[in-house]
């Protein structure tokens, strides 16, 4: 047996009786700066600025304070901070934004229930009084997959239902009669770990016959007892020292192995040595080997096709990794002060359920929450110098509306999901440590809203050239249009409401 348990979670021997509610709690004026660049100069935000030409040029070193960013394997993992709660209703996906097999080119069309999915009716019986009357696309076309029992690469838009396609897959797999380890799902981060156990034992509901083990820091095993638990949620280093040191799971028994967050998985070497090692412990013959993903980079992609036994992959075409429920403006901002002031402004016309601000720096994030805090907002923070229970504590106040205004830095741009957020503010664009348009953060950041097809609005403050040809990159790269916005115009806030 392994036990752990934390505050705000389910301690691990107990199913919640309560496993619907998973699905309810889900749905739960200024002028420019002189240090303004030569572009601001004679336009206001409203002024029209042509984004169309291809992004060129590399990015100069921001003279600002040094942005966040993870500087280890362990790191990263603990502050890729992800919050991917089960929505109350899936995205129906146009069928052409999947490709199947993209060896053989061909398209994927969805299956329409669950009983032509062949998910088994104790399952569905829990889906369907969830409200999940139907599968959406990445789980239909996920699902139709697995079932056949193939190896997955998969790829779908953030809040597409890609871990209910897994979570579903794992409980049709496993014996519930054979007490030992049969599933292992690896997170990146802890905190993604406890909510895919969540996630899994809410779908279990009161079924007696099915186990669940976090594999985390803080969970105790008794060294050298086999684990009885049929499922196993943990991260990569935790998982691997129970495999090779403590000895308390046996690789060879494992019959599906998942990766959640691949991208993060291949990409942070400590992640995935740790988790290529698992694998090669497993039976390639008896294991199925599925990873899952909002993002790949191509080198990510290729590394994980060479690793896996002939997958079958899903990808999503660039353009649509957007969601089009979406809407993306701009706002001219010349510096720190009149961003502050712009998102003030928001929050004077714009009904905000819950929103999200996103910003490089402790220092910036600190400043904000002062200001904003000062007129009357209930306001929580995400850095990455914050521990664990403490971002725990902060990511289910902001879950609970205890709290309606969170302010991230790049550490915890991932996964922080709940429904009601419909206002995502990048106050500084995201860039790479070698300060290139970030790709896979700025899908990852203004993902966090427009959850499951619900109306959504990105706000991206620019502050010179080259955070204008930044925006021009992330315009060209996703073919979704990034309009003006002026935050000074009390007409133009107003008409965002139609959007939210």
């Amino acid at each position: 047996m392994c036990a752990f348990q934390s505050p705000n979670t389910t301690p691990s021997s107990t199913a919640s009786p309560l496993y619907t509610s998973l699905w309810a709690d889900a749905g739960a004026s200024s002028t420019n700066s002189a240090a303004t660049s030569r572009f601001l100069r004679g336009r206001t935000s409203s002024d029209s600025m042509n984004l169309s030409p291809a992004f060129g040029g590399g990015e100069e070193a921001r003279d600002q304070a040094v942005p966040e960013q993870p500087n280890s394997s362990s790191e990263a993992a603990d502050a890729s901070l992800v919050r991917k709660l089960v929505q109350t209703k899936m995205l129906a996906l146009d069928p052409s934004r999947l490709r199947v097999n993209e060896q053989m080119n061909r398209l994927i069309h969805a299956k329409s229930t669950w009983n032509e999915l062949h998910v088994p009716n104790n399952i569905i019986r829990a889906l369907l009084l969830a409200g999940f009357d139907t599968p959406s696309m990445i789980q239909s076309a996920a699902l139709d997959i697995l079932f056949k029992n193939k190896n997955l690469i998969a790829q779908s838009q953030s809040g597409t239902g890609k871990t209910i396609a897994f979570v579903i897959r794992l409980l049709q797999l496993i014996d519930p009669n054979a007490h030992h380890a049969q599933a292992i799902v690896l997170e990146p981060t802890f905190e993604l770990a406890l909510q895919t156990a969540s996630v899994i034992r809410k779908l279990l509901g009161e079924e007696p016959r099915f186990a669940v083990c976090e594999a985390v820091r803080g969970s105790r095993v008794e060294r050298g007892s086999m684990i009885k638990e049929q499922i196993i949620v943990g991260t990569p280093g935790t998982v691997l020292d129970w495999v090779t040191k403590a000895r308390v799971l046996d690789a060879k028994k494992i019959r599906i192995y998942v990766l959640d967050e691949a991208d993060v998985m291949i990409a942070q070497q400590g992640h995935q040595d740790q988790s290529v090692r698992i694998y090669k412990m497993m039976d390639e013959n008896s294991v199925q080997t599925a990873l899952f993903s909002a993002t790949y980079e191509p080198k990510v992609l290729a590394f994980a096709k060479k690793i896996i036994r002939d997958p079958d992959v899903i990808t999503v075409k660039t353009e649509d990794l957007s969601l089009d429920a979406i809407c993306q403006y701009y706002v001219i901002a010349g510096n720190d002060e009149e961003k502050i002031r712009a998102l003030r402004s928001f929050y004077g016309v714009i009904t905000v359920d819950n929103a999200i601000v996103f910003c490089r720096t402790r220092e910036i994030a600190r400043k904000i929450h002062a200001i904003m805090s000062q007129d009357g907002h209930t306001i929580g923070r995400l850095e990455g110098e914050m521990d664990v229970a403490a971002r725990a504590e902060s990511i289910m106040a902001f879950r609970e509306g205890k709290v309606r205004l969170l302010i991230a830095t790049n550490v915890a741009a991932r996964g922080i999901d709940v429904q009601s957020v419909n206002l995502v503010v990048n106050f500084d664009l995201p860039l790479t440590p070698e300060h290139k348009p970030d790709f896979e953060t700025y899908i990852h950041r203004i993902g966090r809203t427009g959850r499951f097809g619900r109306g959504g609005l990105a706000i991206s403050f620019v502050k010179d050239d080259r955070d204008l040809t930044v925006l021009k990159a992330f315009q060209n790269y996703f073919k979704r249009e990034i309009k003006p916005l002026d935050h000074t115009d009390t007409d133009q806030l107003e008409s965002l409401n139609a959007q939210t």
